[in-house]
């Protein structure tokens, strides 16, 4: 009898120590998480650094509650450039069945599971975030880093 993979997350906690290895391994290890004392508490917020400019990406990760989700994913687009809601891929359907709220704040949607699996159902343009104090606050975070990122392109719509 072949022994079934599990790919659902028990718990949002382990769906974010999976999320993180998964950041690590497919984006570098350039972002923060769970920042405090911005307009909400983003599980992760990734950074993009180059000569340029410094681009942030928020992800709020949910076990369920994808309305919620669209709504602090919303809240982040006042420091970042990019905003993702991520849901495990067996309840992504939920969302998509809504893809047009996405569309229509500009939010990214992406389904997850343990096997990290990551498939993006609507992928955002970037965007200057709403308040550039907050934007700065977090980008002092970033400042003296040295890290790399590498493969953003593949979380942003050109």
């Amino acid at each position: 009898m072949k022994k079934k993979l599990n790919i659902m997350f028990n718990s949002e906690q382990e769906m974010s120590i999976v999320f993180e290895k998964f950041l690590k391994e497919n984006f570098g290890n350039t972002y923060l998480k769970e920042c405090k004392g911005l307009f909400g508490v983003p599980d992760f917020v990734y950074y993009d650094k180059n000569e340029e400019k410094t681009e942030l990406i928020a992800f709020e990760l949910k076990l369920k509650d994808w309305k919620r989700a669209i709504k602090q994913a919303f809240r982040y687009k006042s420091f970042s450039n990019i905003s993702y809601v991520v849901i495990p891929s067996v309840g992504v359907h939920l969302a998509v069945k809504n893809i047009e709220l996405f569309r229509k704040y500009n939010i990214g949607l992406a389904g997850f599971n343990s096997l990290q699996e990551f498939e993006i159902l609507f992928k955002p343009k970037s965007e200057l975030p709403y308040s550039y104090n907050l934007n700065d606050k977090i980008l002092q975070s970033f400042k003296s880093s040295k890290k790399k990122s590498k493969n953003t392109h593949f979380l942003v719509s050109q």
